[in-house]
């Protein structure tokens, strides 16, 4: 299996985000509150997703000692942002906890529809040689 990580990460990209727009507009009949509580949990989650795809291309395009190290910032500077963006969400804003947790699965969503497209593509090359 080849596997070039180019257009996969096209695909997750533009499924995350469109994902956080759909589930958005999904929660917009519980109210405008719950809708921009799945925004604002989608968006950060969404962000976070292109943090670490960047740091990703950035550590494996580096072979030195000091891309780990980089690394290893780049990981724990993104989750304290993450953590500051998420108290700012709940604390400040005090949005919709189950909104919030709707809107950062969608990334997750996004990257299990990429692994079932790859999947399934992969299985229905293996059927097509047995045939």
């Amino acid at each position: 299996m080849s596997f070039d990580p180019e257009p996969s990460e096209r695909r997750l990209r533009l499924t995350s985000w469109l994902l956080v727009v759909m589930l958005s507009l999904a929660c917009l009949p519980f109210g405008a509150a719950f809708a921009g509580a799945a925004l604002a949990g989608g968006v950060l989650s969404a962000l976070n997703l292109e943090g670490l795809v960047r740091l990703v291309r950035m550590v494996t395009s580096r072979s030195s000692d000091r891309a780990s190290w980089l690394a290893l910032f780049g990981v724990g500077f993104r989750y304290l942002l993450l953590g500051v963006g998420l108290f700012v969400i709940v604390s400040v804003w005090r949005v919709n906890v189950l909104a919030l947790s709707l809107g950062l699965s969608a990334p997750a969503a996004a990257v299990f529809l990429e692994l079932a497209r790859d999947t399934l593509r992969e299985f229905r090359s293996h059927s097509d040689i047995d045939t």
